[in-house]
């Protein structure tokens, strides 16, 4: 029969497997995730995503002021010209 192997916590021979890649020492609670090709490829791909997902912020952001800055420009333009054509307007026509 073979004997469970030893716990890095508690020394104890008490490390029982609960899934394909998870096992956990039934004295202390230690559990421990031995796939390193799953655990490593989620860990990659959070930090991606967490990378990609600030990056498209700041793009939106950067989107969002320039159109901000447009509409507020193109207004006082507009503006601008309205008060051009009154003032080129005779008060006898009005």
């Amino acid at each position: 029969m073979k004997s469970a192997p030893e716990c890095p916590r508690c020394g104890k021979y008490s490390i029982v497997k609960q899934t394909d890649s998870r096992w956990t020492c039934l004295n202390c609670g230690f559990s421990k995730n031995l796939s390193h090709r799953h655990s490593q490829h989620n860990h990659d791909s959070d930090a991606d995503h967490e990378d990609g997902g600030w990056f498209g912020i700041f793009v939106l952001a950067g989107i969002l002021l320039v159109v901000m800055v447009e509409v507020a420009y193109s207004q006082d333009s507009l503006q601008q010209h309205r008060e051009e054509l009154i003032s080129a307007i005779p008060l006898e026509q009005l």
